[in-house]
């Protein structure tokens, strides 16, 4: 890698092994796997997300990592983003006809920003199914406040699968959290509650 990617890499595992910490597990290990995707430890699911620093404009780049007990939370997925960097004629690209019709009743002022939040709300959902898949097999459904969303997976041959995320926004940024549902169990193991908040602070 070349030393800026690979001070992204290296921050990005530290910020996961402090929120691992943060859960119990100190001093943990996180291997990379052959594809770069992080190795969690056992019982233990996470996400890491990079912006690269853009020299030519002066910008900082930034990264995040969320982690949860597995039993809590079976899959979650974070995507951080610079906003302002997704033009209108790449919307069709990764924009079910559906989400451009909805995005089109919208007041012109938000319609990058909302653009720019459906792209983010589906690399997050990705990134929780742990699925590479064409964005356009996965539909996004924004709440009222725009800071929350459903995700249906509707590609062929995916079963039916849905995940809620949250979406947080600072000056210039946005960040996505999605998560799949905990799945039933009767081993009678117990979890502390999971509570999916996403701040995403400009300080």
């Amino acid at each position: 890698m070349a030393p800026a990617r690979l001070a992204e890499f290296a921050q990005g595992r530290m910020h996961a092994r402090i929120a691992l910490d943060r859960l119990g597990l100190a001093h943990a290990s996180i291997p990379v796997a052959s594809d770069r995707a992080p190795i969690w430890p056992q019982g233990f699911v996470g996400s890491i997300s990079h912006v690269p620093a853009d020299r030519a404009r002066k910008l900082p780049g930034q990264v995040i990592a969320v982690v949860a007990r597995a039993c809590d939370c079976p899959g979650l997925g974070v995507d951080l983003e610079r906003t302002g960097q997704l033009q209108p004629e790449h919307w069709g690209a990764f924009l079910k006809a559906c989400e451009l019709a909805s995005l089109a009743l919208r007041p012109v002022a938000q319609r990058s920003l909302v653009a720019h939040a459906i792209w983010s709300a589906k690399e997050a959902a990705m990134k929780a199914s742990q699925q590479a898949l064409d964005p356009q097999d996965i539909e996004i459904r924004m709440g009222a406040d725009d800071q929350s969303f459903v995700a249906d997976f509707v590609g062929p041959d995916m079963g039916r699968l849905r995940l809620n995320g949250q979406i947080a926004y600072a000056d210039g940024w946005l960040a996505s959290l999605a998560t799949l549902p905990p799945v039933p169990s009767n081993s009678g193991q117990v979890c502390s509650h999971f509570r999916n908040d996403l701040v995403l602070s400009d300080t």
